[in-house]
């Protein structure tokens, strides 16, 4: 359901603290999420979270969200380093995702089976990130230019899943091929389905 574009792991860092509303995220970031800490978001929302995330980035061939502990990574950076706007936009995308399960179904997504979130998820999906204006390029910390959507709260979940998920040591060392010194200069590159992105000293 993604296309992400190339970035290092400094960079992919750096934008989750924006995403996260945070100046700065510490080295340890990601580690603290497994020791124990007690969960930020209540039963349901790490449930509903949950559910989403699995949705997104499910298990494949490789690993999926939940495989790669995102929704326990993201819930503690919530509690821990996310601004209260970020808490806010984050909460409000995954209850509209909620009232579109209840709508669609009668039933809370996270008790939907994998076919049944996906069909609640997609045309939320389209929805959400339709754009409602001209490209514009921020001066804090652009990838690019940034599109606005109709709703910003579920794109930077979205993108929030994504990051978290390609920066965690499951994803690194299954869905990307590590090369440290890249190898000879192929313009043109076959893909197949068992092809991976390159992890290397750049870009990843």
């Amino acid at each position: 359901m993604f296309h992400t574009d190339a970035i290092d792991r400094r960079d992919a860092m750096a934008r989750i603290a924006l995403l996260l509303g945070a100046t700065a995220l510490p080295a340890e970031a990601f580690a603290k999420s497994l020791r124990g800490n007690e969960p930020f978001l209540a039963a349901g929302q790490f449930a509903l979270l949950s559910a989403v995330a699995d949705t997104v980035m499910p298990a494949t061939d490789t690993p999926g969200a939940l495989a790669a502990k995102v929704p326990a990574r993201l819930d503690v950076m919530l509690g821990a380093w996310a601004a209260p706007a970020t808490r806010d936009a984050i909460g409000g995308a995954l209850v509209r995702i909620e009232d579109a399960a209840k709508a669609k179904t009668g039933k809370s997504f996270a008790k939907l089976n994998a076919k049944q979130r996906e069909a609640v998820l997609r045309p939320h999906d389209a929805a959400a990130l339709a754009k409602t204006g001209k490209p514009t390029t921020s001066g804090k910390f652009p990838f690019g230019s940034y599109i606005p959507v109709a709703d910003p709260g579920y794109l930077r979940l979205k993108t929030l899943i994504v990051d978290l998920y390609y920066y965690s040591p499951e994803a690194t060392a299954t869905e990307l091929v590590y090369e440290h010194v890249p190898g000879k200069f192929e313009p043109s590159i076959k893909l197949t389905p068992k092809s991976r992105p390159y992890l290397g000293v750049g870009p990843f």
